[in-house]
């Protein structure tokens, strides 16, 4: 047989027994043998017994993605040209 344990109104914990084990009274275990599609995380609604796979939300998108390789490597070139102009001109450390 296979058994449900119910958190929080989801499928915590999946497991297979040879019988419903027996566990604290506050531990429900739902029996989904022959529901093979169900899967831990999944909501279970108590009034109709049915669980539903979870709607996800979109993910959000990065209001600044990360740098690509070739902007990391033209920022490090711009740097070092910048650092080398300010040597040949005798400024050290912002100072003249």
């Amino acid at each position: 047989m296979k058994y449900a344990q119910i958190y929080e109104g989801k499928a915590h914990w999946i497991f297979e027994a040879d019988k419903k084990p027996e566990f604290a009274p506050n531990i429900v275990l739902i029996d989904i043998t022959g529901k093979d599609e169900i899967q831990e995380g999944w909501d279970y609604n108590v009034g109709t017994g049915e669980f539903t796979k979870p709607i996800l939300p979109n993910p959000v998108e990065p209001t600044n993605p990360a740098p690509t390789i070739e902007e990391m490597q033209t920022q490090t070139l711009i740097n070092t040209e910048y650092l080398i102009a300010m040597n040949e001109m005798g400024i050290k450390g912002g100072t003249l």
